[in-house]
């Protein structure tokens, strides 16, 4: 039977290295540990197949991992061959990702470009969210600690404590 294309071993490699991301960004595994605590594979040669050596790269270590983590929605094929599937991407989309080294060096950088600018909305995002959860808080603490302050003296801020009190009710 003839071999599929694209069964290069830096190709098998690297998809093997997305997978294992995947499986982290989706929170199935936290480290590679966790794949070696399965019992599918020693540490020293999940190791040496995430580096690419060919005698531990091996069809049936792919075949153990996919079948195990099937949720993640990778098959032993989109491993091994390369083959299009429909499993999520965590980082560049599907086209940007598998055709990035063949493109200029000015597209790539566009893409990546792209990328960098939609992590730092997201981290902008992010850090919006915390900043007024946090401001919650402290108008809370302040609204809870307003029978204390009153007793020493000290006025809480009407509109904080108005504000506060229509978001308990």
């Amino acid at each position: 039977m003839k071999e599929k294309q694209n069964t290069n071993i830096d190709d098998i490699k690297d998809r093997l290295n997305d997978f294992i991301l995947v499986l982290k960004s989706n929170k199935l595994i936290k480290t590679n540990q966790d794949i070696v605590d399965l019992g599918i594979v020693a540490k020293s040669n999940l190791s040496k197949a995430i580096n690419g050596d060919s005698k531990y790269l091996t069809k049936s270590l792919i075949k153990k991992i996919t079948s195990h983590f099937s949720e993640s929605k990778y098959s032993f094929e989109d491993i091994w061959y390369g083959k299009d599937s429909n499993y999520q991407e965590t980082t560049l989309n599907k086209s940007d990702k598998s055709s990035i080294k063949n493109k200029p060096h000015d597209e790539q950088m566009e893409i990546l470009f792209r990328k960098i600018e939609s992590l730092e909305g997201q981290i902008k995002n992010g850090k919006d969210e915390v900043s007024e959860k946090v401001n919650d808080v402290i108008d809370l603490i302040e609204l809870y600690l307003s029978p204390i302050a009153a007793k020493f003296g000290v006025e809480v801020d009407p509109e904080i404590k108005k504000k506060l009190l229509d978001h308990i009710n």
